[in-house]
């Protein structure tokens, strides 16, 4: 396993870490297209399009003849609150006048993965199923904030993690 997982935990009791990590576009859309492989879905690539303010495009292009790429726009609606309510709640809208394909898209979204759900015009990122099964698991227990925000072409977490102290 790695050096993670072979990590005993509490010889670190008493750390907190705050880290800013930026990721790049690139990352990001590379992170997207791993999601989408294998996946039977309408959905043939995202490119995903950080912008300043807590908001992102994602430009889909579908694999139904005729249909132009769709432009969909994010915007963080709701940051996670740990441990309590670990949610990234998004808005998210589509730009221009293509509302009928709009819904016909977001009605062939069925097969979303484990840890995302639509509610309306809200995608519902539940943070711990989509790291399941991720080193990054491990580490949500120790998670006491992490928010996502966005510059121009460039995504940004900002993460806090504490071990607690070893109880006597």
């Amino acid at each position: 396993m790695g050096l993670l997982s072979d990590l005993p935990l509490g010889d670190l009791a008493g750390s907190h870490v705050s880290a800013r990590i930026p990721v790049s576009r690139a990352l990001l859309n590379r992170l997207v297209a791993d999601a989408l492989a294998g996946r039977k879905t309408p959905i043939r690539t995202v490119d995903i399009q950080p912008r300043a303010g807590d908001r992102f495009d994602a430009v889909v292009t579908v694999s139904w003849p005729f249909v132009p790429a769709l432009t969909v726009t994010f915007t963080v609606e709701q940051q996670p609150g740990f441990p309590a309510s670990p949610l990234l709640v998004l808005r998210w809208s589509f730009l221009g006048a293509v509302g009928a394909l709009a819904s016909r898209l977001v009605g062939a979204l069925d097969r979303l993965p484990d840890g995302v759900r639509l509610d309306g015009d809200r995608l519902l990122l539940d943070i711990p199923a989509l790291a399941a099964g991720s080193p990054a698991a491990m580490m949500l227990g120790y998670v006491k904030a992490l928010e996502l925000h966005t510059l121009d072409d460039r995504a940004v977490i900002d993460l806090e993690l504490a071990i607690p102290e070893a109880s006597s």
